[in-house]
């Protein structure tokens, strides 16, 4: 039976695998668009949305489900995301009754950060993901005479990007 004393033998190298933050962005602000065909009794004339030629509010509230991340891809030097918010679009006369609405229609979001020092591989944490609110609707008639909306959603996050770098570490006990 051979006894090693590590003392005796020298320091031992141990080389352990440790996250190293390589870019940071206190806040990324984004905002995803999609269009959506107008409902039938829906106009727009003089910057005023009208149904039955009554004035009515057009807008945008947070749908039930829940803001999705979709996917998130790194290629040297940048960092790419994509996510769905979901909105509830709210027709109401002036004095607020609720005329028509459509639930949970997805808004797509999707950026694109430098990121210096980025490749595949690395991990990417996003958090205090928020939705600061919507844009105003828009419309617009394309040439086929159809009416659409413009829907948009304003969207804030944090983001941290970090690599697994090697810590070399000069020890005299041998670790687990």
């Amino acid at each position: 039976m051979v006894q090693l004393n590590l003392l005796e033998d020298g320091i031992q190298q141990h080389r352990v695998k440790v996250p190293m933050v390589i870019d940071k962005d206190a806040s990324v602000q984004v905002v995803g668009r999609t269009k959506i065909e107008a409902p039938a009794n829906l106009t727009f004339a003089q910057g005023k949305f009208e149904s039955a030629g009554q004035q009515v509010l057009v807008k945008l509230v947070l749908g039930s489900r829940p803001p999705e991340l979709l996917s998130t891809t790194i290629i040297p030097g940048k960092v790419m995301n994509t996510g769905i918010v979901y909105a509830d679009l709210v027709i109401t006369s002036l004095t607020g009754v609720k005329l028509a609405s459509q639930s949970n229609i997805p808004i797509l979001w999707h950026d694109v950060l430098p990121s210096p020092g980025a490749q595949p591989g690395d991990m990417v944490q996003k958090h205090d993901f928020l939705i600061e609110g919507f844009e105003d609707v828009s419309a617009y008639c394309d040439c086929d005479g159809k009416f659409w909306l413009v829907l948009a959603v304003v969207v804030r996050y944090c983001i941290v990007v970090a690599s697994e770098r090697i810590l070399q570490i000069d020890a005299a006990e041998p670790f687990c």
